[in-house]
């Protein structure tokens, strides 16, 4: 995986069932920052407040987010008002924001030979050396997914933005 020449500063995030993973990254394979956030009980208004602070602190150039409207999202309904709260709040900011589906993702990481999640996670790892760590084994389908997926998730969000942008 080469590195592409757009220093444009993004910050992906990627909500899921437990909270989100972010990744705060200057281009392809430079990720400046990356973290998993959870919330107990679960509540979108607290993992807003946390967003809007990344947003706040990073001031990127632009905020990827995860395209749900296609055929193959499995979004739950309160995953859905949150990624559209994150683009709201992104707009009342005046950053860009741009949408990748998982289908695009799968796209980008294909000229890779990567199609599943764990696939992804793992030419990540290979090229984004600090992440090797939280690579886990592959998990059995009926396995809950590793706790690090969300930033993964993220950083592929990521990647697929700076290969497509260009």
């Amino acid at each position: 995986m080469s590195s592409v020449k757009n220093d444009k500063f993004t910050l992906a995030f990627f909500p899921n069932a437990k909270g989100f993973g972010f990744a705060f990254m200057q281009n392809a394979l430079t990720l400046k920052d990356y973290q998993i956030v959870t919330s107990r009980p679960i509540s979108n208004s607290t993992l807003m407040n946390r967003i809007r602070d990344y947003i706040d602190y990073y001031e990127p150039d632009i905020v990827i987010l995860e395209d749900y409207n296609y055929k193959q999202s499995y979004k739950s309904k309160r995953v859905k008002k949150l990624i559209d709260t994150i683009s709201e709040y992104a707009k009342t900011r005046k950053i860009k924001i741009v949408f990748y589906s998982r289908e695009q993702i799968k796209f980008v990481f294909s000229e890779f030979n990567a199609k599943t999640k764990y696939e992804i996670s793992k030419v990540i790892s290979e090229n984004i050396p600090k992440l090797k760590k939280l690579l886990k084994p592959k998990h059995k389908i009926w396995e809950p997914e590793p706790y690090a997926q969300g930033i993964f998730d993220a950083v592929s969000l990521g990647i697929t933005h700076y290969f497509l942008a260009n």
